[in-house]
This record gives structure tokens, sequence and C-alpha cells, in this order.
């Protein structure tokens, strides 16, 4: 897993030299029964329709290296309107390269946001790939809120459902820093082979 540490490393480093008005760095660190999950989104504004993502998502297991997952996205986002963007990615996923091409609809609120996109991915074939992604942060006291975010994403082609994923976070939320309970589920080829971690989660919006 060095090269899991050297990625990390060089976002990093890479990072620091960006202007920190226009980047939002977010980890989230998961230890399960199964695992222990690092996952971060990156986002840098160029400008005020163009943007850049990167999520990168390490699962290491702690008994079976073959139940190892990894995922890498960078991901080149156009504003159309307030609502809609559309997307042009490419990354790496278990098992390898892949290209993805996607529209976006996002809507924020005080205490919430939620965003479904839709489009095609090419990683030895192509396949619709769909996603949900839901946030929900109410006011519980001062300086506390509470936090509920759920991500699901799932791929269909002609064999059927090779990919799919849910997370689930709930806890609480207090000024930058969220923490509780995570679950994460993993689907692949059709469900044939699933993997399930469940445990605590701590999450930080720099």
């Amino acid at each position: 897993m060095k090269a899991k540490y050297a990625v990390v490393l060089a976002l990093a480093a890479a990072s620091s030299g960006l202007d920190a008005q226009k980047i939002a760095y977010t980890p989230d660190i998961v230890l399960g029964h199964r695992s222990y999950t690092y996952m971060h989104n990156i986002n840098y504004q160029l400008n005020d329709r163009l943007k850049i993502n990167n999520l990168t998502l390490f699962d290491t297991a702690y008994t079976k290296d073959k139940d190892n997952i990894f995922f890498i996205r960078n991901t080149l986002s156009y504003r159309l309107t307030t609502n809609f963007n559309v997307n042009a990615a490419f990354g790496m996923k278990n098992p390898g390269a892949f290209f993805s091409v996607y529209a976006q609809y996002r809507i924020t609120g005080t205490a919430y946001s939620f965003s479904y996109s839709i489009g095609a991915t090419y990683q030895k074939g192509f396949s619709l790939e769909q996603s949900v992604s839901f946030e929900y942060t109410p006011h519980l006291k001062e300086n506390l809120q509470g936090y509920f975010s759920v991500l699901a994403i799932g791929n269909i082609d002609d064999s059927g459902y090779p990919r799919g994923l849910q997370f689930l976070r709930l806890g609480v939320k207090q000024n930058r820093m969220m923490y509780g309970i995570a679950s994460n589920f993993d689907q692949f080829n059709n469900a044939k082979k699933t993997l399930e971690n469940i445990g605590g989660f701590v999450k930080y919006n720099f």
C-alpha cells in the first residue's frame, strides 16, 4: 500500500501551493469491523464556471488484501446554470482505468444538499452510471448540528449490475468537524461479491 501514501502526500503537497480561498479539502476516515477507509474530496475553483475535483478512496482490509478497494477520479466540471453541471472525468478503480462523461443536477439549502448524476463510463466496456448524494445537517443547539449523509453509485451494462456502492453516515457536526457511525456497502459482478464495513467515522471540512 505504499502507493496509497504516495498519492496522499502528493495531493497534500500540491494543495499547499493553491489559493486557500479557492480550494476545499474534505477528508473522511472510517475505522470499521472489516477495514479502515480513507476518502477525500478536493475541489479547486478555476473560475465562475470551471472546477476541478479529485475524489480518492482507499479501503484497506485488515486481513485480506484481495478485498482492498481503491478509487481515484479526477473531474473537470463546467457549470451550465446554478443547478446544472456537465463533467468529464478519468481515473483508476478496481479493476483498472476508466473514463466518464456525465451531467449533474445539484440543489443546496441552509441545512441540506442534494445531487443526482447520470452519464456514461468506459472501463473495459461502456456502462450507464448513476449516483445520488444527499447531506442533511439540522440544527440541534448552539455550535451543534445533526449530520446525515448518503452516497449511492451504481453501474448498469449489458451484463447487469457490475458495480455499486452505498455509503451512509449518521452523527453530529461541530463547526467543521463531523463524527459518528458509518456504514459502507460495496457490490461487484451483479452482487456475486459484496463487502460491508461498519464502524465510526471522522470527517473535516478544511
